[in-house]
């Protein structure tokens, strides 16, 4: 199979590449000029740069005689990006790859969406695909985006009469080149918080490479227009953050945040953020998120063999990573006491990232 893997240097691009060069699968990867490549260094590609947004000329040399793309770009973010920017990557990005895809025809498309299309529950209850899609309203412009992605994407496939598939990924965590990210920004922001705060809610927290698999598992044997969850388990953020606590060494969870204090503490580290000039480890736009619970199913994608590992071996390797990565400080290191699950990690042979 031939593949076209847009996005190919993101967290989810980037293992996607490497689930398909394991599996024997020949791999075209559409990047921009600025793109850092290295965590992909040495493996057996095909780079084509290019803009989803700006070259059309170059999304058709990049589908021509594929027989399958991912289109993994998009802008995941909940604040430092505008509201137009994450819009136009999920939804113009998206319509330029599926008209290129129709000119030069390929075959079939897997749209990268999100779990949280699905909307959440507010007790606890668990999500599957048989939900209808969420509404935008009063939604994070990420999650506004990602459901305007799904709607246009589904009536282009019907004009153009594409295959598209959706692969829908909870929040998911592993080692990356490209920026944190807010799923492994999380962990930071956990650990670099000095009230080791926890708080109401719940998420599904899943394995970037496990996401991959699922991925060429919808490619292979997924149906037309259907969405797969893609996630593993559903954890409360209590247990979520004492696993981190767990595995880093470090106190478990205290204090229970309600949604003013969220609120303003993520208006404090946006403060700090944009003083220091880094990315804010949480924002406003994640505290009003707090208390729902982002719990799915992912049956449906485990009817085509999709198999992912636990939260907690997710956890490890991604904190694994962090610890000797420039996202934690000298001081922060020190104070860490990783857990004998991540020992046991690194002394095993690692895949490159």
């Amino acid at each position: 199979m031939r593949a076209l893997v847009t996005g190919a240097t993101g967290l989810i691009g980037s293992h996607l590449v490497r689930t398909l060069v394991d599996a024997g699968h020949e791999v075209r990867c559409l990047v921009r000029q600025t793109s850092r490549r290295d965590s992909l260094e040495g493996l057996p590609l095909t780079w084509v740069v290019g803009d989803l947004l700006q070259e059309s000329s170059v999304l058709d040399a990049a589908c021509a005689e594929c027989d399958v793309a991912f289109h993994t770009a998009a802008h995941y973010a909940y604040g430092g990006v505008s509201s137009t920017e994450i819009l136009d990557s999920a939804v113009a990005g998206t319509e330029a790859l599926l008209r290129a895809c129709g000119r030069q025809g390929v075959r079939t498309v897997v749209v990268t969406s999100s779990s949280v299309i699905f909307g959440y529950s507010k007790r606890g209850t668990i999500i599957g695909e048989d939900e209808a899609v969420a509404s935008s309203d009063g939604e994070a412009p990420y999650v506004i985006a990602k459901i305007a992605q799904h709607h246009r994407a589904l009536r282009l496939a019907e004009h153009l009469k594409l295959d598209v598939r959706f692969a829908c990924p909870t929040m998911t965590l592993g080692p990356t080149s490209s920026r944190l990210g807010p799923s492994n920004g999380l962990i930071v922001s956990y650990l670099t918080d000095p009230f080791s705060s926890t708080f109401p809610g719940g998420c599904n927290i899943v394995s970037a490479h496990n996401v991959a698999e699922g991925h060429l598992l919808i490619a292979l044997h997924g149906t037309i227009g259907e969405c797969y969850l893609l996630g593993s388990e559903n954890l409360t953020w209590r247990q979520v953050h004492g696993m981190i606590a767990d595995l880093a060494g470090v106190s478990p969870p205290l204090a229970e945040l309600n949604h003013v204090f969220a609120f303003l503490a993520a208006a404090t580290e946006e403060l700090l953020a944009a003083m220091a000039g880094r990315a804010a480890l949480s924002t406003r736009q994640q505290a009003t998120m707090i208390g729902r619970y982002y719990w799915y199913s992912h049956a449906k994608a485990a009817a085509l063999g999709y198999v992912p590992s636990t939260a907690r071996s997710a956890l490890t390797e991604t904190i694994s990573w962090l610890a000797s990565s420039s996202y934690i400080t000298r001081e922060l290191r020190a104070r860490m006491c990783l857990s004998p699950d991540i020992h046991r990690l690194r002394s095993t042979t690692e895949r490159p990232h």
